[in-house]
């Protein structure tokens, strides 16, 4: 029998709309972009990825140039590749788009899910099966909002069985701690809480902001200083009692090394949706060898993402807990590009059964997603 190879790519745009703003220090919005990802085999087997437009308000890859990236430059790079061939898959889409990082990881993972249901096995059992059949998520990550809003809003999230909450800060030292205490004392002292600045502050300031968040026990502080000042992280880090996060300085192994030779974190989140899944385990390798832990997860992102996020996470081991694998709902937005319902309960999202990823894409809202010609 002929062995499967691809024989096409399709990018579909989706944009949906919120009933609310979500705001960062570097820009709010109430809509997210994404690009589904249908790679057909020439044996009728089709696998699905989402590409995220990353980070609400202030994208690295907007939505034309990922379509682009795909139609134009991707797919014909795939296009009669074996679908059992990732590595050469992967090596062709990289020959053809330099950086692109996020459009690269959709296009990895869907490479993944369309081999896993040619060999008739869940995608976490393809990239070295997983250790847990559940991963823990935190709650709904929270914007930028007046004090008290922010309080009200965590403290329903810990109502609703939550234990680990994650706010937005970047304005000003004197708002983000009445933030950060407002949210303290509404959720109590068992609950878990993670801050993320985005970039907002010098280093100098960063240090004088998590001294005077110390107090409120954070789990973690996220990306306080620019995401090209490793040297001003690596300062903030020594000067702290709170684990510093990166995110942003972290796309590629390269820049994991940096890092990891700076000392510029001692924690960096991963992202199956920028890092591609076997992208995330290779980083997250290399980081515990060199003694710095990672939390895995995007907070913005929909169904495909989000269960390719969970296969990876169910598979990775010594992850920091929980992990931050979104949605849409703190836009308002309950409605997914797919038909399966992950968190069943609040704080654990339970892998979908089923080859590949195990979902099944909800084509009507798919197409209704679609942005205006």
């Amino acid at each position: 029998m002929a062995e499967p190879r691809i024989e096409a790519v399709e990018a579909m745009p989706v944009v949906v709309r919120g009933l609310r703003d979500f705001r960062i220090s570097e820009g709010q919005t109430r809509t997210h972009v994404s690009v589904i990802l249908r790679i057909r085999a020439d044996d009728g087997v089709e696998g699905f990825g989402e590409i995220v437009s990353a980070p609400p308000g202030k994208p690295e890859e907007f939505l034309e140039e990922i379509v682009g990236a795909v139609e134009r430059y991707a797919a014909p790079a795939l296009l009669g590749v074996r679908v059992e061939d990732r590595a050469a898959a992967n090596a062709r889409v990289a020959a053809a788009l330099k950086g692109r990082v996020w459009t690269k990881a959709g296009i990895a993972n869907a490479l993944c899910d369309l081999h896993a249901k040619t060999l008739g096995m869940p995608v976490s059992a393809l990239i070295g099966g997983r250790h847990a059949r559940e991963v823990p998520v935190m709650g709904m990550v929270i914007g930028m909002m007046a004090p008290d809003e922010m309080a009200r809003v965590a403290a329903g999230e810990v109502r609703a069985g939550y234990d680990t909450i994650k706010i937005k800060i970047g304005e000003d030292m004197a708002a983000d701690v009445k933030r950060v205490a407002a949210v303290r004392e509404a959720v109590g002292d068992k609950v878990r809480l993670r801050v993320d600045a985005n970039d907002h502050y010098n280093p100098a300031d960063a240090i004088r902001l998590i001294r005077a968040l110390e107090r409120y026990d954070l789990d973690h502080v996220e990306q306080p200083v620019s995401r090209y000042d490793l040297l001003g992280s690596a300062q903030v880090q020594a000067n702290v009692g709170v684990p510093v996060m990166t995110d942003d300085m972290v796309a590629t192994p390269e820049d994991a090394v940096n890092v990891i030779r700076l000392r510029a974190a001692n924690r960096v989140k991963l992202k199956v949706t920028k890092h591609g899944l076997e992208g995330t385990l290779l980083l997250a390798r290399m980081l515990e060898a060199a003694g710095i832990s990672c939390v895995l997860g995007h907070v913005f992102e929909m169904g495909l993402a989000a269960v390719a996020e969970a296969h990876g996470a169910a598979v990775c081991p010594n992850l920091v807990m929980p992990t931050e694998i979104g949605s849409l709902r703190p836009m308002g937005v309950e409605d997914d590009v797919i038909l399966e319902r992950l968190v069943t309960k609040p704080g654990r999202i339970h892998l979908p059964v089923g080859p590949g990823f195990g979902i099944t894409p909800d084509w009507d809202r798919i197409e209704g997603w679609a942005p205006a010609a």
